[in-house]
């Protein structure tokens, strides 16, 4: 019996998107591109290939599956509520968009001091430092719509201040809203009901530079919405719908 000698070479198996970490070399289960191997091809070039992609759009997108740091956050829980992400590890753009959201209103303990108010968790962002580049809010004509109004809950004429912050709004014995509840999203104290929903087309005030520190907690955005004084709410809890577009432009910048 003869047995015929046989040279084997060792190519790189090598099946594991890079991007962004490293740029592909081309390396596959098929073939090692340092040894300038010129093979054909085949199954496992392409599912390499196909992995880059998505590594690629993923990155687009915000999301680094092995870095929190480097992915986008997560988007509220309540119906109606939906997000968009782009951007990258460095700078991302969330786009949230609300949809017929129903919002608790309740009336304040004391209704001649405490505003009627309703909050909303909108988004949580990785656990770290973030750094809140501009937000922006626009909501469309009939983007408010109080479901009880009248004379017991929410008035068909209520005026309201709209912002988003860090903070949620609590019972408090004022008709604003305190400095972190609005500086995501500066408030909009122009928004008017008019039978009982909002006759305007309304946007927010530029927003400033915003540093929140989330490394022991992860921040949140929170949109909050009171009543502007005594006379926008009866004594009874209302429900507000609500509809707009909010965006996020934001940077993660470490954790401790």
């Amino acid at each position: 019996m003869f047995l015929k000698k046989t040279s084997f070479v060792c190519y790189a198996l090598d099946g594991t998107a890079t991007y962004p970490a490293t740029v592909w070399d081309g390396d596959s289960g098929n073939r090692d591109s340092d040894d300038g191997d010129q093979r054909a091809p085949d199954h496992r070039d392409y599912a390499r290939a196909m992995a880059e992609i998505q590594a690629v759009q993923r990155s687009n997108q915000g999301v680094d599956p092995d870095n929190a740091l480097n992915s986008v956050g997560t988007v509220g829980t309540t119906t109606g509520v939906s997000a968009v992400e782009r951007g990258n590890a460095a700078m991302h753009k969330t786009i949230i968009t609300l949809s017929a959201v129903a919002i608790a209103m309740t009336d304040g303990d004391t209704p001649a001091t405490d505003a009627n108010f309703g909050t909303l968790k909108l988004y949580t962002f990785p656990e770290g430092h973030v750094i809140l580049h501009s937000a922006h809010f626009v909501f469309p004509v009939a983007g408010f719509v109080a479901v009880t109004g009248g004379s017991t809950g929410l008035s068909d004429t209520a005026d309201l201040e709209v912002g988003v912050g860090t903070t949620a709004r609590a019972n408090a014995s004022n008709f604003a809203l305190a400095a972190a509840e609005h500086d995501i999203v500066p408030e909009n104290t122009g928004v008017d009901l008019v039978a009982g929903s909002s006759d305007a087309i309304e946007s927010s005030i530029s927003t400033a530079t915003l540093r929140a520190d989330g490394s022991a907690a992860a921040k949140t955005a929170n949109l909050n919405i009171i009543t502007s004084d005594d006379a926008d709410s009866g004594t009874t809890d209302d429900v507000l719908t609500t509809n707009g577009t909010i965006t996020l432009i934001w940077s993660m910048v470490g954790d401790n």
